[in-house]
C-alpha cells in the first residue's frame, strides 16, 4: 500500500512539474517575440540591415504596447494592428510587401485549421 501511495505521489509530483516548465516556456518576453518575427521576417524577405533594424524595432514597440493593453477592447487592438501593419508597409519593398502578405495568408490558413483541430479534441 505504502508503494502505490508513493508512486501516486511521484506521479504527481511529476506533473505538475512539467506543467510548470512548459507554462513557463508560453511567457516570452517582449524582445525576445520581437527578435523571432524579426529574423522570420529577414529568412523570407532577405531584409537588408537597416529593414532588419527598423522592423526589430517596430515589432519590440508593438510587442511592449500588447503587453500594456492585455486588457483593452477589441477595436483598440483593431486600430493598432492596422497602424502596426502600415508602418510595416512603410519600411518593405513592393516585392516584399507581396511575399509578405502571401506568407500572411498562408499562415492565417494554418492558424484557421489549428483552431479547429483543437476544438475537436
Amino acid at each position: 500500500m505504502k508503494k502505490v501511495i508513493m508512486i501516486c505521489a511521484l506521479v504527481v509530483a511529476t506533473v505538475v512539474h512539467v506543467q510548470a516548465q512548459r507554462q513557463g516556456d508560453r511567457e516570452v518576453n517582449p524582445e525576445k517575440m520581437a527578435e523571432r518575427m524579426t529574423q522570420r521576417m529577414d529568412e523570407k524577405l532577405d531584409l537588408s540591415e537597416a529593414q532588419e533594424k527598423q522592423i526589430n524595432a517596430l515589432f519590440l514597440e508593438q510587442a511592449n504596447s500588447r503587453k500594456e493593453s492585455k486588457d483593452a477592447d477589441r477595436e483598440a487592438m483593431k486600430a493598432a494592428r492596422e497602424a502596426h501593419q502600415q508602418k510595416l508597409e512603410a519600411i518593405l519593398t513592393p516585392e516584399q510587401k507581396e511575399k509578405w502578405a502571401a506568407e500572411q495568408k498562408k499562415e492565417g490558413h494554418k492558424a484557421v485549421k489549428k483552431r479547429r483541430k483543437s476544438r475537436r479534441r
